[in-house]
């Protein structure tokens, strides 16, 4: 998703809730954090965003601008309206949530769940397209380990903690096999003389 779609997207949201204020927290949230996010973290199709102030008129999204939705078949994107209380977020997220609005967003501002949070549950998540985001993340040094560890710290269940402590320590040995294995460079064939 290109930040024009997110911002058209925004704006249909708007005027359909007639809502000012949405939460933005699945993958497409990194268009409200960086201003040229690599494209790696652009693949995804769909806004996960829900209404802040008024959450029941989030049911009025899925018809009209969700999966398989004329909007949908017209842009080739759409908005998912699924509460956050699907995810699994760190305590506290709420506050470290990103504004982000411009003239193109229709006085629509998109409230962006921070990307340390984004991880964490992404972690718990741990669908393939969840670990390649991830991985994508670290690629491009834009997450730190240990702040990422503290807002696992941050998961009201210990088990959780465990879980994606241990999940991340996976990841992060596959991440750094990868690095090394590009740094490698492979030998040349040595010729022989006839």
């Amino acid at each position: 998703m290109k930040r024009s779609e997110f911002e058209l997207l925004l704006r249909e949201a708007g005027a359909l809730c007639r809502e000012s204020d949405f939460i933005v927290f699945g993958s497409q949230a990194v268009l409200g954090w960086l201003e040229k996010p690599p494209r790696s973290l652009l693949v995804s199709f769909e806004a996960d965003l829900y209404p802040r102030n008024h959450p029941a008129a989030a049911i009025l999204i899925r018809p009209r601008l969700g999966l398989n939705s004329p909007f949908h078949r017209q842009h080739g994107f759409y908005a998912d309206s699924v509460t956050p209380e699907l995810a699994t977020f760190p305590d506290g997220w709420t506050d470290r949530l990103i504004p982000f609005s411009n003239q193109n967003t229709g006085g629509v501002t998109a409230w962006c769940v921070e990307i340390h949070d984004i991880t964490v549950s992404k972690l718990a998540a741990g669908r393939p397209k969840d670990v390649r985001y991830i991985l994508a993340l670290l690629r491009h040094k834009l997450i730190a380990v240990k702040m990422l560890r503290e807002r696992i710290d941050l998961l009201p269940s210990e088990s959780d903690q465990r879980r994606l402590h241990a999940g991340f320590d996976e990841l992060l040995k596959e991440f750094r096999r990868r690095q090394r294995a590009k740094k490698v460079k492979p030998t040349k064939p040595v010729r022989r003389k006839k």
